[in-house]
């Protein structure tokens, strides 16, 4: 059994669909008991049957149910509907990074605007490796933001996966997001929380540029895949400063540095990619701020000197 718009699911009254994935839809509705707005998420139903997939919302459901951040989208309440799984979770108004990326000049953010975006998720992502959780599925569209795009959460932890924790799909099989994914995530490796810095380079990276660091050719959609995931594999992407002058090269290296392919190489953790990314921004304003005092001297100097000339000629 799927939710319908006017229908009335406990306290719940179902408004609208906001989106559907493989795995669930996510549908917007009504808290009879005050009002407020917020967003259910129920399992596909052609999926009731299958016993994994069922296991892994479930997963994600306690998973996702004990994570308590300010940067994390907060659980309400679960609860099933005709034997499929509901979660209910607070409304986040103003869409994802990637509905905001797309109505965007050149898909991509002033540095001013995606910071803070970026920190937001990083501080949502610190939070969870401590709890032992890995993400596994960080990209804009599971980064939501409020309606004047200055503050984000983190969303989606589906194919989340605990530190230690036994997988749900088989062994040598890869879940992720082809554009996002680690290196040794696309080899089923063991992960941990540097795949996520990883992704989160990925999402810095597009962020800033309007494109990820590795985009498929015009292919099939097979060869297509196939082509971003070796990429990812073999390929060192092209700097983001190559591909948009406005990033200052701190940034820029940064973000290099959360794509190593060797995870040892990588920003060591979400805690310290934020504040590299805080001394990164500042380091880049500092040259700019001694060349207008040494232009602004040099022209005082000049001035002064002009006027001087004109006296002795006066």
């Amino acid at each position: 059994m799927s939710l319908r718009p006017g229908q009335r699911v406990g306290p719940y009254v179902v408004d609208d669909l906001l989106g559907a994935g493989g795995m669930a839809s996510v549908w917007r509705a009504r808290d009879d008991r005050n009002g407020q707005q917020v967003a259910i998420k129920v399992m596909v139903e052609m999926f009731a049957d299958d016993e994994q997939i069922t296991a892994r919302f479930i997963d994600e459901v306690k998973r996702h149910a004990q994570l308590r951040h300010p940067n994390i989208v907060a659980v309400r309440d679960v609860f099933s509907v005709g034997g499929m799984p509901c979660m209910v979770m607070d409304l986040v108004p103003g869409g994802s990074l990637a509905t905001a990326l797309d109505a965007s000049p050149g898909r991509r953010l002033p540095m001013s605007a995606a910071l803070p975006l970026v920190k937001d998720v990083l501080a949502a992502l610190d939070y969870a490796h401590r709890k032992g959780i890995v993400h596994r599925d960080v990209k804009p569209s599971n980064i939501l933001l409020d309606e004047r795009h200055q503050h984000a959460w983190l969303s989606d932890f589906g194919i989340a996966l605990g530190i230690g924790e036994k997988r749900r799909t088989r062994a040598g099989v890869s879940v992720g997001t082809n554009a996002y994914m680690s290196p040794e995530q696309i080899r089923a490796e063991a992960i941990d929380f540097r795949s996520d810095v990883y992704s989160m380079g990925c999402v810095l990276y597009e962020t800033l540029t309007g494109q990820p660091p590795f985009v498929a050719p015009e292919a099939g959609p097979d060869s297509a895949r196939t082509a971003v995931l070796a990429a990812h594999l073999r390929d060192e992407p092209m700097p983001p400063r190559r591909r948009e002058a406005s990033i200052p090269a701190p940034v820029s290296a940064l973000i290099m540095q959360a794509l190593a392919k060797d995870p040892a190489l990588r920003v060591a953790g979400c805690a310290e990619f934020s504040r590299l990314l805080d001394a990164s921004a500042t380091a880049a304003n500092r040259p700019r701020s001694r060349w207008w005092l040494a232009a602004s001297i040099a022209l005082i100097a000049a001035v002064a000197i002009a006027l001087i000339a004109l006296m002795a000629l006066g």
